[in-house]
């Protein structure tokens, strides 16, 4: 009987979360939820697909002591982790004269330094594979300099850098490194847009439209396989085409 592998979701609660979580469970994997909360949403994918779920982990990112509390856990259950998914981030914007550094800060403690601190405290787990994964799911922002983008864009562009330097370091190990930058993505975080905002959006885009959940979901799922072996280090864009 084949086993099934196991891999840790971060922000399992959000839309991107949810959609790699239900698209890893379709390819016969297993999955550790990490979230800060449930919602609505949070709870009719657990209700219907419990079984898969080896383990909900309650925790705030931001918070390192939860953060060892929660990798406890996994190890006290003995669960072997496969990879590793990093969903959690937020989103702000304002041009730069009108962002206090506190609020850069705030950014860039979840998008890019808890990130980070998991992924160390992780790493002794993957290490014990023949093949482990790490997939950072950062944004086109990162590449792009847009007004308005200072908080956000910068703290994804750090996320970026970081894959590419963790895909130098531990390919030693067999841990492959990659993140994903989607464009303007159709999730909760869009909707809280103007009309005018995800227009002006949408029209950078050739194809002139978002970027869906299940794009994110099925490039993880094929960078989890071994069709993607020789790729590491990557930033695979889903923008639908940019000039940029």
């Amino acid at each position: 009987m084949i086993r099934r592998k196991t891999y840790l979701i971060t922000g399992a609660s959000g839309d991107i979360g949810i959609a790699i979580a239900n698209k890893l469970i379709q390819d016969k994997s297993n999955i550790i939820c990490c979230l800060r909360k449930e919602n609505q949403k949070y709870k009719k994918f657990i209700k219907k697909n419990k079984k898969f779920v080896s383990l909900e982990l309650f925790f705030d990112i931001n918070n390192y002591k939860d953060v060892d509390e929660a990798i406890y856990k996994i190890k006290k259950k003995n669960i072997k982790i496969d990879g590793l998914i990093n969903s959690a981030g937020i989103a702000t914007g304002s041009i730069f004269e009108m962002t206090p550094i506190k609020k850069i800060k705030e950014v860039f403690d979840t998008n890019l330094f808890s990130l980070l601190y998991l992924t160390q405290k992780i790493l002794p787990l993957l290490k014990r594979n023949k093949l482990s994964h790490i997939i950072n799911i950062s944004s086109v922002s990162g590449i792009i300099a847009q007004r308005g983008n200072i908080a956000y864009g910068a703290s994804k562009a750090s996320l970026i850098y970081s894959t590419k330097v963790l895909a130098n370091e531990l390919t030693n190990y067999n841990i492959r490194v990659n993140a994903i930058a989607p464009h303007i993505v159709k999730s909760k975080m869009l909707r809280l847009m103007s009309n005018e905002k995800k227009k002006e959006l949408k029209d950078q885009s050739f194809m002139k439209k978002e970027c869906t959940v299940e794009d994110i979901s099925e490039v993880v799922s094929f960078l989890l396989t071994k069709k993607s072996n020789y790729i590491n280090g990557q930033i695979i864009r889903l923008d639908g085409g940019m000039e940029n």
